[in-house]
């Protein structure tokens, strides 16, 4: 197996500087040093500290569109379609549980999803809001006949709750390792029952 690229140990090095401080207080150097090349390479390959942060989001997009395949080939009239969809909408969750990498990435999506300066980056709209209409159209044929604003509601709670549960410490503080690793089940029944019974 070749080695990777210094492209690509950039990249890698972006990712766990990004998830770990964010992309305001991350910094060229930062990811310089974490990958262990000079900073002018790392300016040389991609140029600015944006454009390095949304090519962690362009490299991951498979991820995105695995989950709009998933969503689009649910039976909504099966008596399981709800916790189909909010599976598919937690994926990437389910799929950091043993890949560092994707780990990192979904912290980097939940921190960018709850910074609210995200929109001036144009990366949210442009590779997200396609995932999220999907979900809640998904959601709309699922669960008809709700009130105006139900299903995108719906979704931003979701978002909100997968945000609180993933991002820093707090949730392992608080109810412990054990209980962390229950994280993803609870959230899940957390969603679906919320959804069924907004």
């Amino acid at each position: 197996m070749s080695r990777p690229s210094r492209r690509e140990d950039i990249l890698r090095a972006a990712e766990t500087v990004f998830a770990d401080k964010g992309f305001d207080a991350a910094s060229m150097r930062n990811i310089a040093d974490e990958a262990g090349v000079g900073l002018p390479l790392v300016v040389y390959h991609f140029e600015t500290k944006l454009n390095l942060y949304r090519t962690i989001f362009e490299h991951h997009q498979h991820l995105n569109e695995s989950r709009m395949r998933e969503l689009r080939e649910i039976d909504v009239t099966a008596t399981d379609a709800l916790e189909a969809a909010v599976s598919a909408f937690l994926r990437l969750s389910s799929n950091s549980i043993n890949d560092e990498r994707v780990a990192n990435y979904l912290t980097i999506v939940l921190r960018e999803a709850g910074d609210p300066h995200a929109y001036d980056r144009d990366i949210l709209d442009a590779l997200f809001d396609p995932m999220a209409r999907e979900f809640i159209a998904t959601l709309s044929r699922i669960i008809p006949g709700k009130p105006e604003g139900f299903h995108e509601w719906a979704y931003l709670f979701a978002v909100g709750a997968h945000i609180s549960t993933n991002v820093g410490e707090r949730g392992r503080r608080i109810v412990g390792e054990a209980g962390a690793r229950a994280r993803l089940e609870y959230l899940h029944s957390f969603i679906c029952a919320g959804i069924r019974h907004g």
